[in-house]
């Protein structure tokens, strides 16, 4: 795969972590043109038939944050791991489905580490410990290590961490600030939001070589997601409010979601390719509600709310088959 090189420009907007997106960033280049942006459609349309899967996702309708996983087929959400005074956030799914890593205070501390566990929410394993915040991971495509966002010399930087024996490298390195890693299922590449001067936008490393480059253009870009054969990346576009969500690949870029009256975050392909689900809240920070969503990327502008109620429902994982 080869995702369009692009060069950053100007403009400022907020990006940032499950909890709080609140930082910056911009572009622009000639690219395809999008297409036009969908119109959405009211969400009482019915969850599809025959829709199977689960989606693990981070919630606090209990209160402080925990993991959550909703079963597709019978709209069943179950609890995932014991409760504590700590929080949990940022859950993925291992490639073969059987553990699930995620950031956590668990470590009583106060801040955030890397933690893995069994799917059932067993077992917990703690990956890092260090005074500095540690979070959003990501697992490799062959499930023995995790990448993840790290504080450790005073900014965000990807680092990867190995499950063997919890040994931890540093893999960006530079003047930019990168956070929010994603990995791309055949193993080759890893995106990250970076910021240049006052800005983000998405960039990609090839594993296999070291080589580095920038895939988006335009107003800010945050929250990258592969599609399950690798040639795609979703993103948040930040150019506007609400955000909305596009995707870029070799081709060009295309819109996937936009919503006059709705903020979305959090893009994740289903396994086959054909749903994005994602999340929607009528405000960015007050007064936000964030619930879980689906579209069908062949009935562009229609979703489906898939939770609703008091709660912030978020980072939504599918579960790979």
């Amino acid at each position: 795969m080869r995702l369009l090189l692009l060069m950053a420009g100007l403009a400022t907007v907020a990006c940032g972590s499950a909890g709080e997106e609140r930082h910056s960033a911009t572009a622009t280049v000639p690219v395809a043109e999008a297409q036009a942006p969908p119109v959405a459609v009211p969400a009482s349309l019915p969850i599809p038939k025959g829709l199977r899967g689960e989606l693990l996702f981070q919630s606090d309708r209990e209160g402080p944050t925990r993991l959550f996983v909703l079963d597709l087929a019978t709209a069943a959400t179950r609890r995932v791991g014991s409760t504590g005074d700590w929080f949990d956030e940022e859950p993925r799914w291992s490639p073969d489905g059987r553990q699930i890593a995620f950031g956590s205070t668990r470590g009583q501390k106060g801040n955030i580490d890397i933690f893995v566990m069994n799917a059932d929410g067993t077992g917990p394993v703690r990956l890092t410990d260090h005074a500095s915040n540690e979070q959003g991971p990501v697992w490799a495509a062959d499930g023995k290590s995790v990448f993840f966002t790290g504080e450790r010399d005073g900014r965000g930087e990807i680092y990867r961490v190995w499950l063997a024996d919890k040994r931890v490298e540093r893999i960006t390195d530079s003047i930019d600030r990168a956070i929010m890693p994603a990995t791309s299922p055949d193993g080759r590449y890893l995106a990250y939001a970076a910021q240049t001067i006052m800005s983000f936008q998405i960039h990609l490393i090839d594993l296999t070589n070291g080589s580095r480059r920038q895939v988006t253009s335009g107003g800010g870009a945050c929250r990258p997601s592969f599609s399950p054969d690798s040639q795609e990346v979703a993103f948040v576009r930040l150019d506007q409010e609400p955000s909305r969500l596009e995707a870029v690949k070799e081709t060009g870029r295309r819109v996937l979601f936009e919503d006059a009256k709705l903020w979305s975050y959090y893009p994740d392909y289903s396994p086959d390719g054909r749903y994005v689900a994602f999340s929607v809240s009528p405000q960015h920070h007050q007064g936000e509600d964030w619930d879980l969503a689906l579209m069908d990327l062949q009935k562009p502008g229609q979703f489906v709310r898939l939770t609703s109620g008091p709660g912030n429902d978020r980072v939504p994982d599918w579960k790979p088959k």
